[in-house]
């Protein structure tokens, strides 16, 4: 799938493995395009988010733009100077990002890679 299609959709159903029942769990998430067949999300808050723990335990996670799961690839992005920059793209997308950064403040910024299987 070429991720120019869907760039411009307000959101991805993100499913990863339940780092503790083994089930899946979705969550519907901001996104920002990142390449032909990758993505990036990013979370602020206090302590890392639930997808977010959950993808460092199992990296093998599903995406859905609205059109059914696209089996997929997570990479936690530890480069501070990185998740900086993708913080960057969503404020320039989504205009509530920037309110919810100011509310964050000394939250934790987390961001990963997804990137699309072959053939999806």
């Amino acid at each position: 799938m070429d991720l120019a299609a869907v760039a411009a959709r307000r959101t991805v159903r993100l499913t990863t493995i339940g780092r503790k029942t083994g089930r899946p769990r979705t969550v519907t998430i901001w996104f920002v395009a990142a390449g032909p067949a990758s993505i990036y999300v990013q979370h602020s808050s206090p302590a890392a988010a639930h997808w977010y723990r959950n993808l460092l335990r199992e990296a093998a996670v599903t995406v859905d733009f609205g059109s059914g799961p696209l089996a997929a690839r997570a990479t936690p992005i530890e480069d501070p100077a990185r998740v900086t920059e993708i913080l960057r793209l969503v404020r320039r997308k989504y205009r509530l990002a920037w309110i919810f950064q100011l509310l964050g403040r000394g939250h934790r910024p987390m961001a990963a890679e997804i990137e699309l299987a072959n053939g999806s």
